[in-house]
């Protein structure tokens, strides 16, 4: 799955998760880049989003992120954020 086109500079990357600790995720881009993601403290807690991420690691799942900034994405590029009126 090739995410860039061609002439069209973007920080937006897939990658496929190499490794995680407690506080970081290790990715690969498509194009070999490796990138240290640092989680916030919210998400070193969140035991069913790391739980998540360990499943996304063992089925390399291709995800989106954020060369430039070095973080993941709340949503996927698939999908819009929903918002609920209550």
């Amino acid at each position: 799955m090739k995410l860039r086109q061609p002439n069209r500079q973007t920080d937006i990357a897939a990658a496929q998760i190499i490794s995680m600790s407690k506080t970081h995720v290790v990715v690969k881009t498509e194009q070999g880049r490796i990138l240290r993601l640092s989680l916030s403290p919210k998400h070193q807690r969140d035991q069913v989003f790391r739980a998540a991420l360990k499943d996304i690691w063992h089925n390399k799942i291709w995800i989106p992120v954020n060369t430039k900034l070095r973080h993941l994405f709340r949503y996927d590029w698939l999908t819009e954020p929903v918002m609920i009126d209550d």
